[in-house]
């Protein structure tokens, strides 16, 4: 209301001016050549450094083969027995809910989920590769040299060009020593080839590893895409999955194209084999400013919350790093915790206080935050027939952000702590988030009926809103 707004010593002349006051662009060239990125809504600030408290004297590279959602993850952290009990209980849930029908898990949700991920790994489809198709011509096949920007102007073309392949957002990291420590070791599924650093002038690959370029500078280009928040209140259920994947399956398409609008201007990208290569999207993401690290150990957006899903390539490119930002959303997790409330196997934290211990070898140390446990929350997805998102959508953040309280509320969030609290319980006492818990969910035999109401609903193209965020841009 406008009493509560006054409150809170907002005004809508305020927010409205705050909001229009951006540069103007008439074509793309105006925007190249401006060199300006485009426009963060006014309450989000940028920082020096991250919110979230790291140490990088103790952070080193890790093997992704020890991550739980890994093939090789499960094994050395739950004996052989326990982890056979898990996906017994997961083959007779689908066998089970897919022939009685059960809301969320009927045949037509498992075609959907089935069909959004496309056969992955198929030729066209999701076939992430390191150097991308290399189909497209280079600048000596057009017999003309490469392309020459600066590296603002080239910021804004490569967000221009993300932004007309599909994608929500970019950040830009450089790969200076303490970022890569960020890079694997090793890949979180197969083919397990290292990740090496070579001083060669170009990426390669061949039987045993995939090379980075040591000779030139190097930028880190992560890429976020939205997932359909429709799909994902739907959860527990086959369709908050297919959201998921299907922003995995357009990621594949935006990162090959990207690969090849790169290679036609003279430039390297290295993109991995698959949707979590290369390293954590959470730290790469949370260090170029697309969002904050938040409790689930995610990364949570001013614009689109939770509803992402993040890939990353590397290129020569010459960028301008983008800086992280202080929107005040790790601030509001210490006093929030919903998405802790929702999580069927109570895998996230509830302390009011992150922490620097990890509970398993299966975190890389070095920061101080809520870490999950890896083994409870894998072993609930798995019996939950493979994927949950009740973390995410339980988040205050999780919103369509039509009603203008919502963006209020995010403002007020990044000025002052004082009202989290307050946020937080009026999220619950207007019914949003999620009705499923640990005590309400599928493996108490709770479906979420609603899934039902996905089905007729009139669908934007992609299940998102691309329109979010353009009034900052």
């Amino acid at each position: 209301s406008s009493d509560f707004m006054k409150t809170l010593g907002i005004t809508g002349a305020g927010i409205g001016t705050a909001a229009v006051a951006s540069a103007t662009f008439n074509d793309i060239d105006g925007m190249i050549t401006s060199g300006a990125a485009p426009k963060r809504p006014w309450w989000v600030k940028e920082a020096d450094k991250a919110t979230v408290e790291y140490d990088w004297s103790q952070i080193e590279r890790f093997d992704a083969r020890k991550v739980m959602n890994s093939p090789m993850g499960p094994p050395q952290w739950v004996s052989t027995e326990e982890w056979a009990r898990v996906q017994k209980i997961a083959a007779d849930n689908q066998a089970d809910w897919i022939k009685a029908g059960k809301p969320g898990y009927t045949l037509r949700d498992h075609a959907l989920y089935k069909g959004a991920i496309g056969g992955e790994g198929s030729p066209g489809v999701t076939n992430y590769s390191w150097l991308g198709p290399q189909k497209s011509p280079t600048p000596e096949k057009l017999g003309t040299t490469p392309w020459q920007g600066t590296p603002e102007e080239n910021t804004a073309m490569l967000r221009t060009a993300l932004r007309f392949f599909g994608a929500a957002d970019i950040g830009i990291l450089e790969l200076d020593e303490n970022v890569r420590k960020l890079v694997y070791t090793y890949p979180r599924v197969a083919p397990y080839k290292r990740y090496e650093f070579e001083e060669v002038d170009k990426g390669y690959e061949d039987d045993e590893k995939w090379v980075i370029p040591s000779k030139k500078k190097l930028y880190v280009v992560t890429i976020i895409s939205q997932s359909s928040i429709d799909g994902y209140t739907t959860t527990p259920s086959w369709i908050q999955r297919a959201a998921s994947d299907n922003t995995v399956r357009l990621n594949a398409g935006i990162l090959a194209a990207t690969q090849e609008f790169l290679r036609t201007l003279g430039y390297q990208a290295m993109a991995g084999h698959e949707r979590n290569a290369i390293g954590p999207a959470p730290a790469f993401a949370a260090l170029s400013g697309l969002g904050e690290l938040c409790r689930n150990t995610q990364v949570l957006t001013p614009d689109y919350g939770l509803m992402i899903r993040a890939v990353r390539l590397i290129t020569d490119l010459p960028l301008a790093p983008t800086k992280p930002i202080d929107a005040g959303i790790w601030r509001f997790c210490h006093d929030c915790a919903k998405c802790s409330e929702a999580c069927v196997s109570q895998a996230i934290p509830h302390d009011k206080e992150p922490s620097w211990d990890v509970p398993g070898g299966w975190n890389n140390p070095g920061k101080k935050v809520w870490y999950v446990n890896a083994v409870k929350c894998q072993s609930t997805r798995e019996m939950l027939t493979r994927d949950c998102g009740l973390c995410m959508t339980a988040c205050v953040y999780t919103k369509k952000d039509y009603a203008g309280i919502h963006k209020i509320v995010k403002s007020t969030i990044s000025t002052t702590g004082l009202f989290n609290g307050f946020f937080k319980n009026m999220d619950d006492q207007f019914g949003y988030g999620t009705e499923f818990g640990p005590d309400h969910n599928p493996l108490q035999g709770d479906f979420n009926e609603g899934a039902e109401d996905f089905w007729v609903k009139n669908m934007p193209q992609f299940g998102v809103n691309s329109m979010i965020g353009l009034k900052n841009r």
